[in-house]
């Protein structure tokens, strides 16, 4: 008798584990004739996927209990002492689970992430989101470990994979070199950044990129003593955003030592002052 309910617990179990993967696999197909975003397809996937699997481990667990006779659901009293025990498991994790899932549902439908964007978490983790579902968030840090939030804990988001992205490289010049010549050095990277990313500028209108990047101005000339901070600025899609800041960046520095522009940074000066004793 025990080894019948043994079996058939783990065929419910095999069953229940099909099941779940035949979902997956028909919901993949029916993303392949959509026509939505890829992100979005990813993001409903992953949710629909997320769904399913409650779903089916729930109704798992009560096929179990009914087998092993702990709860009959055509039976009164069994089914009062299996409500009492739901009820009991319910209140003491209810609250968490609820704030997981409406916190999950408020990010799903407002579309504040999507599987596939870059995102800081709670100013903390920061990575590429590769799950979503009704009670957390899983990411893929830069050093590939993966990281899950409860969605009741998620209180900030910063995405980076929002259509487009401003780039804004800056640099620390010496006070000694001519602001002039500066500028006109960060003019030369301008037109190399508009010229060699022409294609991803973005807000084009016509021909016209109008995120072309361009010399901002100087933005500090008070907070350090070392030097005046320059800063450009370009507006570029999104999914392109941390490739051109890293070339901004470099294009920078090799524009400035081309121009005889020095970089300022941090220097001591030690003075040493030579005392003269007399004896009287």
């Amino acid at each position: 008798m025990i080894l019948a309910k043994i079996i058939n617990s783990i065929i419910i179990i095999v069953c229940a584990y099909i099941l779940l993967n035949l979902i997956k696999y028909f919901l993949k197909k029916i993303f392949e004739f959509t026509k939505f975003d890829v992100r979005y397809e990813n993001t409903l996937n992953s949710l629909l996927c997320s769904m399913a699997y409650y779903i089916i481990f729930i109704f798992t667990i009560i096929l179990l209990l009914k087998e092993f006779g702990i709860v009959d659901f055509t039976k009164f009293g069994t089914l009062v002492t299996g409500a009492s025990i739901v009820g009991l498991i319910v209140g003491v994790a209810s609250q968490s689970i609820l704030k997981d899932i409406f916190n999950g549902f408020f990010i799903i439908f407002e579309k504040q992430i999507q599987v596939g964007d870059f995102v800081i978490i709670n100013e903390e983790f920061r990575g590429t989101i590769e799950e979503i579902g009704l009670r957390s968030v899983s990411l893929r840090d830069w050093d590939l470990r993966r990281v899950t939030l409860p969605n009741g804990n998620i209180s900030s988001i910063k995405n980076y994979s929002k259509t487009k992205m401003r780039v804004v490289a800056s640099v620390r010049v010496p006070y000694e070199e001519d602001p002039r010549n500066v500028i006109k050095a960060l003019e030369q990277v301008c037109d190399i950044l508009n010229e060699r990313h022409k294609d991803i500028l973005s807000i084009k209108k016509g021909k016209e990129a109008l995120g072309s990047f361009k010399v901002y101005g100087i933005t500090d000339i008070e907070e350090n003593p070392i030097g005046a901070k320059y800063t450009i600025t370009g507006t570029v899609q999104s999914n392109k955003y941390f490739k051109v800041i890293k070339d901004a960046r470099l294009q920078i520095l090799i524009t400035l030592k081309e121009n005889g522009i020095n970089i300022a940074y941090p220097t001591h000066v030690n003075i040493i002052k030579n005392s003269k004793y007399e004896q009287s």
